[in-house]
């Protein structure tokens, strides 16, 4: 089985700098775990990481989805998998994405739903709401109204989409072997530390021009109904670019949002197998990596001793 390094950790944590540092110490390469930085022209908004802040390392599942089109944990697994299994250097997996974590240890076990037929889903809620797609999904699989959030629309669209394949969402597969050997290193600071780190990157977005690529997106795409327009930064600048609130109270609904995204991704690494949590309270992205290895080096991930 295949040894992976795996980096996450809160937004604002700090992820990338370390995950750059340590590919630069293993001389290896670097796959994004990064739900939204696979979208083409999301950077300011997604913080996704410059061509001068990769420092010459090599980095994959960056801009490789257009933002009028959703993208899936399916799709990633596939993709990331294909670069990890062609890599002959330990690969770092970096991201903020839980779930990507665990698409690439155990794949979504259901593919993607045809395009035209997740239109005409579409088109059914559009028309007639939400009602009329729990209607469709009581009579395709009655079992997954209980397991379903039956308020989100898009799981309820996918759920009727998986019911329609002639499989049922409550009879999945489980999780069974791991894809992947992750060793798993979960980057954290203080509460009070963190809501200040969101804080500042958030008016930091704001004065490097979150609103203008807003604009550039809408401008190019329309206001669309996909996973990328309704990301935080984004959907908010949007309810400002249409009048219905605001630049300040955007800006104060993206730092609330995004301190309630960072909660739910605290909980969800919780119920990962992590190898470590590392505080980096007044740590450098050096010193993170250098422990890293240093621990990688104690469990025979690696054999040299000149790192």
């Amino acid at each position: 089985m295949k040894t992976i390094v795996g980096i996450t950790g809160t937004t604002a944590v700090g992820k990338s700098q370390v995950a750059v540092q340590l590919a630069k110490l293993l001389g290896t390469e670097i796959i994004s775990a990064d739900s939204m930085q696979v979208y083409c022209g999301m950077d300011i908004g997604t913080a996704k990481i410059t061509a001068e802040e990769q420092q010459g390392v090599r980095h994959h599942m960056l801009d490789v989805a257009l933002p009028d089109k959703n993208f899936s944990a399916f799709l990633y697994s596939q993709q990331a998998a294909a670069i990890i299994d062609g890599m002959s250097t330990l690969p770092i997996v970096v991201g903020g994405t839980g779930f990507y974590f665990d698409s690439l240890l155990y794949p979504p076990e259901y593919g993607q739903g045809s395009e035209l037929r997740r239109a005409e889903l579409l088109d059914i809620y559009n028309k007639d709401g939400i009602a009329a797609l729990q209607n469709l999904l009581g009579q395709k699989d009655p079992a997954a109204c209980q397991t379903v959030d039956m308020a989100n629309y898009k799981r309820v669209i996918r759920a009727i989409e998986i019911a329609e394949s002639g499989q049922s969402r409550t009879k999945g597969k489980g999780k069974s072997n791991p894809r992947y050997d992750l060793k798993l290193f979960v980057l954290e600071r203080s509460r009070d530390s963190l809501y200040r780190a969101i804080e500042e990157r958030v008016d930091r977005m704001i004065e490097q021009g979150l609103v203008k690529e807003v604009q550039l997106l809408t401008q190019k795409y329309g206001f669309c109904d996909t996973t990328a327009f309704e990301a935080i930064g984004y959907k908010e600048i949007i309810q400002y670019l249409k009048g219905e609130i605001s630049l300040e109270s955007a800006t104060e609904k993206i730092k609330i949002n995004t301190r309630h995204y960072a909660k739910r991704q605290i909980s969800y690494y919780k119920r990962m197998n992590v190898v470590e949590y590392i505080n980096v309270e007044d740590k450098t992205p050096q010193q993170i990596a250098q422990h890293i290895c240093d621990v990688l080096r104690a469990q025979n991930v690696i054999k040299t001793n000149k790192i």
